[in-house]
């Protein structure tokens, strides 16, 4: 039989306001979102906090962080961050351990029930960004028995793993990627050539207008600076006249970013592998049409991220007002190595395999990611 009780029931607040008075002796935490676990928050030079009063926390409470408690920050205080410190932002809690069990209590958090009320209350009427303990405790939950959260637990467990494990073969696929990428690219015996006299015609995109009357399906920033392009990174945007044929996603144009806040990301670099003449790139964005008898895209992509580019990119990078910006002209002076283009078609054979391999792996994980959801709900609906 499952019982709805109130968090309340098996939580009590378990901490006691203390005088941080030496902070930089201190080890700090903070909540990682979506349930993403308690760690170390560093303190980077020159920024260590004064003299506060937090609280101290111990290996086994629940901890969560009153501001992000609507994206999930809850955790279980790991050993190694027993005896950290945190602000009053992060209350944490004695787990009643007679009746609930931690893991059980994790994955309540995990399926997102609670944070979709959070949400619900942090956006009403009085906007409110925190939540505090009482409201918190408040919040009704099922708890079956304990050997039935034990068999829940274990269900949830095996589906987990089984995600972890595809996950870890996605990044294996990547890690075999740039180990192809390196075997093909170790020469120094390629000679280096200036990526204006490989990436042709470079054009900004056009940003959509406010008071545009023509509708289009827009790219975001975010679709190329993770230096994998992402056609599902776009946003509804209008513009005064339709934009021109040479304004939208080709499979023969490099895609880099133009600017940004994160001097790690300007200039970052991607291609689509399909036309998408409904897709319009905005003048954040710089493409460039490739000369295909001289350099492969894949091999371009995976150039463009090496240090030694990298590099090049950020020294012609100018910043205003908190924004790095390179030109067209910066980025056609950029130094890069140029393999035969044998060598080249040879990597883009084997970056396709993997590819279409890799794509198999996250079809099947976005199966897992469906049937774990359902399970996570049958668990707390008191179905499973």
């Amino acid at each position: 039989m499952t019982d709805m009780v109130k968090l309340g029931d098996v939580l009590t607040v378990d901490v006691v306001p203390e005088r941080i008075n030496e902070p930089e002796n201190e080890m700090f935490v903070t909540v990682r979102l979506r349930c993403g676990g308690a760690v170390e928050r560093p303190i980077k030079d020159g920024k260590t906090p004064v003299a506060f009063t937090g609280y101290r926390i111990h290996a086994g409470q629940l901890i969560y962080s009153r501001i992000d408690a609507r994206n999930g920050a809850f955790a279980i205080v790991p050993d190694d961050l027993d005896g950290a410190v945190v602000s009053k932002d992060f209350p944490a809690f004695h787990i009643d351990e007679s009746m609930v069990m931690p893991a059980y209590l994790m994955y309540f958090f995990r399926a997102g029930l609670l944070q979709r009320v959070i949400q619900q209350h942090s956006q009403g009427i009085t906007n409110r960004q925190r939540i505090k303990e009482d409201e918190l405790l408040s919040f009704p939950i099922q708890l079956p028995p304990l050997d039935e959260q034990c068999r829940i637990v274990e269900i949830l467990d095996r589906a987990d793993a089984i995600r972890a494990k595809r996950r870890h073969m996605l990044a294996d696929f990547d890690e075999l990627k740039q180990s192809v990428f390196a075997e093909i690219s170790s020469s120094d015996q390629f000679p280096t050539v200036k990526t204006g006299d490989v990436i042709l015609d470079m054009r900004n995109g056009v940003s959509p207008s406010k008071k545009g009357t023509v509708r289009a399906t827009v790219l975001t920033l975010s679709a190329i600076t993770q230096g994998v392009f992402d056609t599902s990174a776009v946003k509804d945007g209008t513009f005064d006249v339709e934009p021109a044929s040479d304004k939208r996603v080709t499979s023969r144009d490099f895609y880099m970013c133009r600017g940004n806040g994160n001097k790690n990301l300007v200039g970052v670099g991607a291609y689509s592998n399909e036309n998408r003449p409904d897709l319009v790139f905005p003048d954040t964005v710089i493409a460039g049409t490739v000369d295909e008898n001289r350099v492969l895209l894949p091999y371009l992509e995976m150039i463009w991220r090496s240090r030694p580019v990298r590099n090049q990119i950020e020294q012609h990078a100018r910043t205003t007002n908190g924004t790095y910006k390179v030109n067209q002209q910066s980025l056609s002076n950029i130094d890069i190595p140029l393999p035969p283009i044998s060598l080249q078609r040879e990597f883009a054979r084997r970056v396709e395999s993997i590819a279409a391999a890799r794509a198999k792996v996250e079809r099947a994980l976005a199966l897992d990611d469906e049937l774990f959801a359902s399970l996570q709900s049958r668990a707390f609906r008191g179905e499973l």
